[in-house]
């Protein structure tokens, strides 16, 4: 199964969000949503769930309208803030009403595998317990797709792990995931596609790693302008006469012809990019 988004456009009242969005997640894929804070991240997601009115564009599980088979896309949030009073045993129900296919027994076997409590309200567990909570709810619901917006802020780093687990898992079992994150690292570690939300033209631009590399310089004296000055070219670091530039694509022979006394290409990494394509003035 592909869940597909076309041309999706969103504003509130005179801001707009978002523009002629269109990308695609295909079942036992793993596609990140990249950029800055304020970019339109959560937006998308909240319509993609059904919790925003989509106003302008389409959005389909193979044919099917979307809005005619809500119940096969499960949103998580970015912060569990939800059934407050309630205990963890009787959020079951809730679910059950809305997701047909939901597991019971999955649910309860996971949440005691994380060692907590099924009488714990909520309002008790730690910011990290509400992470593992949300996760665990989702895959539980046994939807096509799952959207995981920003599921490892503040958590640590075991917590991080081990939702990647679940992820990995709902992968292997044919779950199609939306994710957003900040944590680059992670989330470059196991997506088959990474969409860049550009919060200067609120579109998406699919960004493939390969299309960047990574340098480290060498000069005499200081980096020439004919590198600063270029809009595909960023510095990430400077120590000394050492600096150390992302690129967009083979950028060989301006290096050379740059002065450089030495150079030598690096694997770029997704943090990498994020700050080539957020240098000031692009």
């Amino acid at each position: 199964m592909k869940l597909k988004i076309k041309n999706l456009s969103k504003n509130f009242g005179k801001k707009k969000v978002l523009s002629n969005i269109s990308f695609s997640v295909e079942n036992s894929e793993v596609v990140a949503v990249i950029g800055r804070n304020g970019s339109g991240k959560t937006t998308l997601f909240k319509l993609i769930a059904g919790i925003y009115d989509l106003k302008e564009g389409e959005m389909f599980i193979d044919e099917t309208d979307l809005q005619d088979i809500k119940n096969e896309i499960i949103y998580s949030p970015d912060k569990f803030n939800y059934f407050e009073n309630e205990k963890i045993k009787n959020i079951i129900r809730y679910y059950e009403l809305s997701y047909p296919k939901f597991s019971k027994e999955y649910f309860i076997a996971e949440i005691e595998k994380n060692k907590i409590d099924l009488s714990t309200k909520v309002s008790e567990l730690s910011k990290g317990q509400r992470a593992i909570l949300s996760v665990i709810l989702s895959f539980s619901c046994k939807t096509c797709f799952v959207l995981l917006d920003e599921p490892f802020d503040g958590i640590d780093v075991l917590n991080i792990n081990l939702i990647i687990d679940y992820i990995i898992e709902a992968q292997e079992n044919g779950v199609g995931i939306l994710i957003s994150s900040h944590q680059l690292a992670y989330v470059e570690n196991i997506s088959n596609k990474i969409i860049y939300l550009d919060n200067k033209d609120y579109l998406t631009k699919e960004v493939n790693p390969t299309d960047y590399i990574k340098y480290q310089l060498v000069y005499k004296e200081e980096i020439p302008q004919s590198i600063l000055q270029n809009e595909n070219i960023a510095v990430i670091s400077n120590i000394g006469r050492v600096y150390t530039v992302i690129t967009y694509g083979d950028n060989d022979k301006l290096i050379k012809d740059s002065g450089t006394l030495q150079y030598d290409k690096l694997p770029a990494t997704l943090e990498d990019i994020f700050i080539l394509r957020n240098r000031e003035g692009r």
